[in-house]
């Protein structure tokens, strides 16, 4: 579900080739070596933490305040910080949108694109910057074995490779302020038929490694949980606990999507529920205008809320840019490469911005740890409206008309969504979306049989068709739109 930024990294947005990614959309924290490169060259691995890490035993109970300190950590030298200068004089626009962005926090991003010196920089550069601050670096790991299974984003390293990779870092925070989201897309994904069982079986060893390696480092890790719309709240709870989440300090969503803070959040706290009390993180760099219809380059969408730490004794922990909002997700919706920057996508994120305070829906007492006997009571998760595209419209034969797209409801991606056909006022038919539509399931990571192609008799002459996707849930329907063909 993610980005890269040179073809072959991860589309989750990295930076050019030989830079190490950047703090802003699910990409990297670049690290030139400035005058912080070289205080942290003369002293090392030494760096002297302002505000230590909670204890290792203390990462599932400490509060979020005592985890981020004044806040995560916003570098000078992220992706969108370079792109103001990149762009003052050829794009006075997409400079000042980047300036934007470049005024808030975003994670750093560490993948086969950081490693030996370039990976001990990137962290020491933002671990120093961050204690000056008394701020707290969030990095996110993307290099897991498999990556995205073969997506956007394929790639990864191999298993041994990524254990010491995973060990080098660890090392590196230890004895500092710092977070770590682990892997985005590595456990919702699952669900992909790309990924297989065997894939699967590796991921949850990989993972919970891993945890086990920041634990023991007191650095809080958080773990997959895909979004609101992706995997059910049981399932994620139970792949979480597969992967050692109630070792970690919990788990992140939304990582480069687009659900609203408010849904994002009631499924969290589902999850939560289910996995011991896990704490978490929700990404709100691109959703301050809710779900587009695709999580790839969506048009219309905005930035979300800035980054911040919550207490509003939920177990939300903090609201985090961690997509680099302007970077692109793909050759999708007239993006570049994954992970490019996109300097029109930037400026239609700014523009768009909805950057002020939610107000969360969680209730402010401590979600209860259900008992190994009682499961505690859980928010029922909101319902959403299909998503769906008409592909195509048209006259096939005398007085018939075949109409042709797509369409899914994530309140039940099994079942097959009903597409509403009327001419004028009136209902002529309706198809089903149950075809074989690879493309949609590489898209959207529901699976393919959600494509439809139906003819229906209509009279001849100049008619308006249109196209209705008819909910399944409560979330109510979706109109695809209306097209003017002429019958024969």
């Amino acid at each position: 579900m993610r980005r890269t930024t040179v073809p072959g990294t991860p589309v989750l947005g990295v930076p050019a080739a030989g830079t190490p990614p950047l703090a802003t959309t699910a990409l990297r924290s670049v690290g030139a070596v400035s005058a912080v490169g070289a205080l942290v060259a003369l002293v090392g691995t030494a760096l002297l933490p302002a505000a230590p890490a909670a204890a290792a035993p203390d990462l599932r109970s400490a509060s979020s305040t005592q985890l981020y300190g004044a806040g995560p950590y916003r570098s000078d030298t992220s992706e969108a910080a370079k792109q103001v200068t990149a762009l003052a004089t050829s794009d006075p626009a997409g400079a000042r949108a980047a300036r934007t962005i470049s005024e808030h926090p975003v994670a750093i991003w560490l993948g086969d694109w950081t490693q030996g010196a370039t990976l001990d920089r990137t962290l020491d550069q933002a671990v120093a910057g961050a204690e000056r601050t008394g701020t707290t670096p969030v990095f996110v790991t993307y290099a897991i074995p498999h990556r995205d299974c073969g997506g956007y984003s394929a790639g990864g390293m191999d298993e041994a490779t990524y254990a010491a990779w995973i060990d080098r870092i660890a090392e590196r925070l230890r004895g500092h302020r710092a977070a770590v989201l682990v892997e985005p897309d590595s456990l919702a994904m699952l669900s992909n038929s790309a990924c297989d069982a065997s894939l699967g079986e590796q991921r949850f060893r990989v993972l919970s490694r891993e945890v086990a390696a920041f634990t023991a480092a007191g650095v809080p890790a958080y773990l997959d949980a895909g979004n609101s719309n992706w995997v059910p709240p049981a399932v994620m709870a139970e792949r979480l606990d597969r992967a050692g989440v109630r070792s970690a300090r919990g788990f992140f969503t939304n990582v480069a999507n687009y659900y609203p803070t408010a849904q994002e959040q009631a499924y969290a706290e589902r999850v939560s529920a289910a996995t011991g009390g896990s704490h978490y993180v929700i990404d709100t760099s691109r959703n301050g205008q809710g779900w587009k219809g695709t999580w790839c380059n969506a048009p219309g969408s905005g930035l979300g809320t800035t980054p911040r730490v919550v207490t509003d004794g939920s177990r939300l922990d903090a609201l985090l840019w961690v997509k680099t909002p302007g970077a692109s997700d793909g050759t999708c919706n007239g993006g570049p490469a994954a992970g490019r920057w996109w300097s029109s996508f930037a400026q239609a994120l700014v523009a768009n911005a909805r950057l002020g305070t939610p107000a969360p829906t969680a209730a402010a007492s401590p979600t209860p740890v259900p008992s190994p006997t009682a499961t505690s009571p859980a928010a029922k998760a909101p319902s959403v409206a299909p998503t769906g595209r008409r592909d195509d419209v048209r006259s096939s034969s005398t007085r018939r008309v075949t109409v042709r797209g797509w369409a899914f409801d994530r309140d039940d991606t099994a079942k097959a969504v009903s597409v509403r056909v009327t001419v004028g006022r009136s209902v002529i038919g309706t198809a089903t979306a149950d075809r074989s539509r690879p493309d949609v399931d590489r898209a959207h990571r529901v699976g393919k049989q959600h494509g439809f192609d139906a003819t229906f008799a209509v009279p001849s002459g100049k008619r308006t068709v249109c196209l209705t996707a008819v909910g399944i849930g409560a979330g109510g329907d979706t109109a695809l739109g209306c097209s003017t063909v002429t019958v024969r």
